[in-house]
């Protein structure tokens, strides 16, 4: 069966049969035909960027691994144009032999093209007529881009489509000459065949069928279309099948929209159109397939969830006839959003926004066409709210305080919406009534301590009334009763806690509070350790990120004093750390050394990590915690945030692929498309933004099995 019979938007029989002035199929091997110019235009090309294409030629990419051939859309050959061999840019001219046009009238000319939706760069074609074998001078008709989602867009699958265009009155002499003049953008090859110049038929035929409110229980669709430009209808005629073979006759009716009936379930069925132009002359059949699908099974999240983590793993059941699926997401059930297609039955949808209701539903596809999104009711869930809770609110979570948080680098923190993770216990004298903690530990040095640590409420929104307690512990499981405390007489005064009174080379934890349970107590703080401490020396760098699947991990150390190993602590959700793996240290050194540690079993999301330092005698100390997203084949970020002019998009792939980068308003409506060609590592892409209106926008990067939001703002 020949691809038009899959095609969107077929003439099922030629336009014109009879009085054609021009006929062009390429089926002889000669190339280009007799009488025919093959012009390079643009860029240092050889002539054969046209060339004749038979079938099983090569068209071009469907992913990173996949690509495709295409058939003459009749015949042994076709017109093929090289745009996936050469540089963005290159373009050519076939130009036609002479054609008369002295009789009949007004003409048109015609023919197809293959448009496929699998590779992003917008090559196209363009058609123009001279009264010279020349493009100098020659007036523009249209142009046809292959990517079919653009200009002229098809909702249809891959394949060819035909297109016609008016030939203006004047060019009515006996040499007239069209030209194709093809770009290419370093895209997919493009192909063209069956090109026909005639008489402008007295009955032209309806354009641009549409299918919605797709009922699959009942069997029905609407199906609505354009009236032809040229002529004054009686009517149309309407008819479906699932054969793809034009029918004797049809359903009458006198407007632009049917509700057809007699749909065939499971199946790609086919709806035919033409118009009826009286005394029983009737336009060819013009066609609109769509796949007459049941609604997928969503399974996950369940529909109406609540408290989803803001990256998604969404997953479905396998739907028998489907080749693949669309995948669509929207802040409201009208306003779904098509992130891109898969053949899997799961994709991860990363960065949504905390305490927003989605929609989401997957819209199969089969046989290349995609059932019409109508008629299936979405899924909704619920992201959580993001947690307000401080990360060292539990003494797991405890911030490292090391030599280095002097005034210069003091250590911010807040005790706002903790709970409190102990009894209230005496400190001076007093017990308070605290309904908040956090935690911080550190480690003093071999020699006698030194120095203070200084806490300070913040000037708006500070803590009220600080109490501090000093634990002499090397775990959280043992802290057993604090060794010292620091609690003054004036409320919002600043805590000094003296260091001296601790014992060299111990492990200390810290847990800072507000005096009462007044909620209105709880607030934001710094600490700050005196010039001249003797806490020990910190990392000089730790750093973590992704490469090829696993995540590694790097440090180094400007000093070490008696040191064991450190031990590699991961988590998945930032609180709750567990250690899996050591690396052993040098012991005692005061140079610079360098360390590295490999999670090849990342988990599947976040990933965090941090380092314990552990000394020969047991005690430890923590690092800063560092944060690594395993979802999908990517890991995003974006700089700055907010941006003026120019974003900078850094992507870190699993493997080499392609796909689109999309930036959306607020609404969905998209305002930049760029397709991307990513390495396996990591590449950063620039994006000029000086033209966009300052506001909040969504940047969406859509690969075949993954999609990444990220949200930024526009000053």
């Amino acid at each position: 069966m020949k691809k038009l019979l899959l095609s969107f938007f077929i003439v099922m029989m030629s336009i014109i049969s009879v009085n054609a002035q021009l006929t062009e199929s390429f089926d002889a091997a000669t190339f280009p035909p007799v009488g025919w110019l093959n012009l390079p235009t643009i860029g240092t090309t050889p002539a054969s960027l046209w060339e004749r294409g038979a079938a099983g030629d090569f068209g071009g990419d469907i992913d990173a691994t996949t690509t495709f051939t295409v058939d003459p859309h009749s015949g042994a050959g076709m017109a093929k144009f090289r745009s996936y061999d050469f540089a963005t840019g290159t373009g050519a001219h076939l130009i036609t032999s002479a054609v008369n046009l002295t009789t009949g009238g007004p003409h048109l000319i015609s023919f197809w093209m293959y448009r496929d939706n699998t590779y992003p760069n917008p090559d196209s074609v363009s058609v123009y007529v001279n009264t010279t074998q020349s493009a100098t001078g020659a007036l523009f008709l249209g142009k046809i881009l292959r990517r079919r989602t653009l200009a002229p867009a098809e909702t249809g699958p891959n394949g060819w489509y035909q297109y016609s265009f008016n030939i203006p009155a004047g060019f009515n002499t006996a040499n007239n000459y069209f030209i194709f003049s093809a770009v290419g953008r370093f895209g997919n090859n493009m192909f063209i065949d069956d090109i026909t110049v005639a008489t402008q038929p007295a009955c032209n035929v309806p354009t641009a069928i549409t299918t919605t409110n797709f009922n699959y229980t009942a069997g029905t669709i609407t199906a609505n279309w354009t009236a032809p430009a040229i002529g004054t209808p009686v009517g149309y005629q309407w008819a479906t099948n699932t054969t793809g073979v034009a029918p004797a006759s049809g359903t009458a009716v006198t407007g632009t929209t049917a509700n057809i009936t007699g749909i065939t379930t499971g199946v790609v069925n086919y709806i035919y159109v033409r118009t009826n132009c009286g005394i029983g002359n009737f336009s060819a059949w013009v066609s609109s397939a769509f796949a007459s699908l049941p609604c997928v099974t969503l399974t996950a999240p369940a529909n109406a969830a609540t408290n989803q983590p803001q990256t998604v793993a969404f997953s479905w059941d396998a739907l028998t006839g489907a080749n693949s699926y669309n995948v669509f997401l929207g802040g409201t059930a009208l306003t779904l959003v098509n992130l891109g297609n898969t053949t899997a039955t799961t994709v991860n949808v990363s960065g949504l926004f905390p305490s927003q209701t989605y929609f989401w539903n997957i819209i199969p596809v089969i046989s290349g066409v995609a059932r019409p999104t109508s008629g299936c009711t979405p899924n909704s869930f619920t992201v959580g709210a993001e947690s307000t809770t401080p990360p060292n609110n539990p003494c797991i979570g405890a911030i490292n305080i090391n030599a280095g948080n002097t005034i210069a680098n003091p250590i911010n923190s807040t005790t706002t919406d903790a709970t409190i993770s102990l009894p209230a216990s005496a400190c001076l004298g007093f017990t308070g009534t605290p309904d908040d903690d956090v935690w911080f530990e550190f480690t003093t040095s071999a020699s006698a301590p030194s120095g203070t640590l200084t806490i300070t409420p913040t000037v708006a929104g500070g803590i009220f009334d600080i109490v501090a307690q000093v634990y002499a512990a090397t775990s959280c499981a043992g802290l057993g009763t604090a060794v010292t405390c620091a609690d003054g007489t004036i409320d919002d005064a600043p805590e000094v806690l003296n260091l001296s009174p601790l014992a060299p080379n111990t492990h200390y934890f810290m847990r800072v509070y507000s005096w009462s349970d007044d909620p209105n107590d709880q607030g934001a703080f710094t600490i700050v350790a005196s010039a001249g401490n003797t806490l020990p020396v910190s990392l000089a760098s730790f750093e973590a990120r992704r490469s090829n699947g696993v995540n590694m991990l790097t440090w180094s150390t400007t000093q070490e004093i008696n040191t064991s190993h450190f031990s590699i602590e991961r988590s998945s959700d930032g609180r709750g750390f567990e250690s899996i793996g050591e690396v052993a240290a040098a012991g005692n050194s005061n140079r610079v050394l360098n360390y590295s540690f490999t999670d090849i079993h990342p988990l599947k999301g976040n990933n965090y990590y941090r380092l314990r330092t552990v000394d020969k005698d047991n005690s430890s100390k923590l690092s800063d915690t560092r944060r690594i997203r395993n979802d999908g084949v990517a890991d995003v970020s974006i700089y700055p945030n907010p941006v003026t002019d120019k974003l900078r998009v850094s992507i870190n792939s699993d493997k080499a692929t392609n796909g689109n980068l999309v930036i959306t308003d607020l609404s969905g409506k998209a305002v930049y498309t760029m397709p991307v060609k990513l390495p396996q590592g990591n590449i950063i892409l620039p994006v000029a933004l000086n033209n966009l209106a300052a506001g909040s926008y969504i940047l969406k990067i859509q690969l075949n099995d993954d999609v990444i939001l990220k949200r930024f703002n526009k000053q």
